[in-house]
């Protein structure tokens, strides 16, 4: 009787030990593989490929197709392929679908079905791809929009 609690009494300080050890000595993870893809910009007649840190990732030849979304009107430096200047902020960490160009000079979005979406200031960016993310598939091809207080108009001519 004395040598099941002596077992049992074992067992569970050995469970309570390997419960208190440290699983993992490391709190750092380390990533390897492809970089998280964010947009493209068309530079020299080449698509060059933005990760998420703002580096310059992989440079493709104009004939391969890519699906965007680009981004345009911002400033590259070749040199340590990263982009230059102060927009990089202004761009959304997640560019929803739907979006196939976000100008930062001229301040427009274009849409895949080439609905053209003016802002009157960059940091109204995101709200307008958040209301573009519900309603990019109802605007017609080929018109113009401004984004302006939460809407978007239509604008005549």
């Amino acid at each position: 009787m004395v040598k099941r609690y002596v077992i049992v009494l074992i067992i569970y300080i050995l469970m309570l030990l390997f419960s208190v050890y440290p699983k993992h000595k490391s709190t750092s993870i380390i990533q390897y593989g492809e970089p998280a893809y964010w947009f493209s910009i068309y530079y020299e007649d080449r698509f060059w490929k933005v990760n998420t840190e703002g580096k310059i990732y992989d440079v493709c030849s104009a004939n391969t197709l890519e699906p965007g979304p680009f981004v345009s009107g911002i400033d590259i430096n070749i040199e340590n392929g990263t982009i230059q200047g102060n927009l990089l902020p202004y761009i959304p960490l997640r560019i929803p679908e739907g979006i196939f160009e976000i100008n930062l000079k001229y301040k427009y979005i274009v849409t895949y079905n080439s609905a053209l979406v003016y802002l009157t200031e960059l940091g109204d960016i995101q709200s307008c791809l958040n209301t573009l993310v519900l309603t990019w598939q109802y605007l017609d091809s080929e018109k113009t929009y401004l984004f302006k207080n939460g809407k978007i108009y239509k604008i005549k001519g």
